[in-house]
């Protein structure tokens, strides 16, 4: 025990730093938390409590705390019980982080993650080569490119949307590293592959979403590390030559997939015009199934939903029950015979709790934002309009990796802010 207590620091941050690199991996990453948590709850005696703290515990607890408010609302106590579990992390993580006696490094916390995780997925990549080759060799051949990034993330059980999401983060944070890293050639040319490895898994993978954020965050870095350089022509020159890298490559990646291009213009916003209709159009599996369009259809059914139930939503358990019905009740055929789920954060919290839903997820991404902007750093800014785009089109509050992965940083980010009141 007196030696857990000298290495008590070394333990929560390795700890942190094995959490934030396993993360894809639900059962191995569920399994740390438990451990950090219990090593945690052990030696509660160091953690140290502040009127601050408590506020910023309460923000990145509040989804967590509307399960708890709002358990009464659903028909089944056993089935929000399991809703209110899903969000367990995000009271564990602010708790554990932000009551943390010591400071915790952040560039080199960020360093340590960006390129670990890039070797991590180097070597997923190279096992996916070898057990799934003929796939591979099939994608490299132009067939079936639109599955390509879902078939790689299946591969070690994950859904493509949400790796993408993470991929796009660490992509950001090496571009960050590269801003920071220290001076010489070497330190350069290492940096810089990183950079490229990491945009690489992202445009492999593939999702929209995912490749927009990773460019709005790029734009975030550039802006704030270059002006604040002493030398900014220095720092605009390097800036170039690392995008005209990315923009050999893309052009590399568009002619071994040239599905990308018809997949970004003709393929996103196609048969807009059914929107509430798809029923009319002839075989919409293989028309509109991950089109806008069905999005939107979602979008605009959930939106109705919500309007008639506005003051207390329909409960956690009950929400996307409740939106199949509308499906049917509404002859919406297509999307009741997939029980195509909300895909939108803001919407789904406002189906599920209400104005009060949809006022938290607001304040949840706000409050990312406002820790960015109020420390000038562009990695939180980034993560932050990261979270809230990713987050028009999916619903990350919902599923472990997108729990987990907001109230880790979230809770890291808010760590840094009260260290330096």
């Amino acid at each position: 025990m007196k030696s857990l207590e000298r290495n008590y620091n070394n333990i929560v941050f390795g700890l942190l730093l094995l959490i934030s690199l396993t993360l894809i991996f639900r059962q191995f990453s569920t399994i740390l938390i438990l451990v950090l948590v219990g090593f945690s709850a052990l030696f509660y005696k160091k953690l140290e409590f502040t009127k601050q703290k408590l506020v910023w515990i309460a923000i990145i607890a509040a989804p967590f705390l509307l399960d708890v408010i709002f358990m009464w609302n659903n028909d089944s106590l056993y089935e929000g019980y399991k809703s209110l579990e899903k969000r367990l992390s995000l009271l564990f993580f602010p708790l554990i982080v932000l009551l943390y006696p010591k400071e915790i490094p952040f560039k080199k916390f960020v360093r340590i993650y960006a390129w670990g995780m890039v070797l991590l997925l180097l070597v997923l990549f190279i096992r996916y080569a070898f057990i799934r080759t003929d796939e591979l060799m099939k994608y490299l051949g132009g067939t079936h490119l639109w599955e390509m990034g879902y078939s790689f993330s299946k591969s070690f059980g994950m859904h493509a949307p949400a790796l993408n999401m993470h991929l796009s983060f660490v992509s950001i944070c090496c571009l960050y590293c590269f801003f920071n890293r220290k001076s010489g050639v070497v330190q350069f040319l290492i940096n810089a592959l990183f950079v490229l490895l990491s945009f690489a898994t992202v445009a492999y993978v593939n999702t929209r979403v995912a490749v927009v954020t990773t460019i709005l965050g790029y734009v975030v870095v550039c802006f704030f590390e270059i002006f604040k350089k002493q030398n900014i022509r220095k720092a605009l020159k390097i800036s170039l030559i690392l995008f005209v890298l990315i923009a050999v490559f893309l052009v590399i990646f568009v002619k071994v997939f040239p599905y990308s291009v018809k997949k970004y213009t003709e393929g996103s916003f196609a048969d807009m015009e059914y929107v509430g209709r798809l029923d009319e159009i002839e075989n919409p599996e293989a028309r509109v199934f991950s089109k806008l369009v069905t999005r939107v259809s979602i979008w605009k059914s959930a939106a109705e939903l919500a309007a008639d139930n506005w003051v207390i939503g329909l409960g956690a358990a009950d929400a996307k029950k409740e939106l199949i019905n509308y499906y049917k009740k509404t002859n919406q055929r297509f999307l009741a015979k997939y029980e195509f789920p909300v895909h939108n954060q803001y919407l789904d919290f406002g189906l599920k709790f209400g104005i009060t839903g949809t006022l938290v997820v607001l304040l949840f991404m706000g409050g990312i934002l406002f820790l960015g902007f109020k420390q000038q750093n562009p990695v939180m800014i980034a993560f932050g309009l990261l979270f809230l785009v990713s987050n028009l089109t999916d619903d990350f509050l919902i599923r472990y990796d997108g729990i987990t992965f907001a109230g880790l940083w979230f809770a890291l980010f808010a760590k840094q802010y009260c260290n330096k009141q």
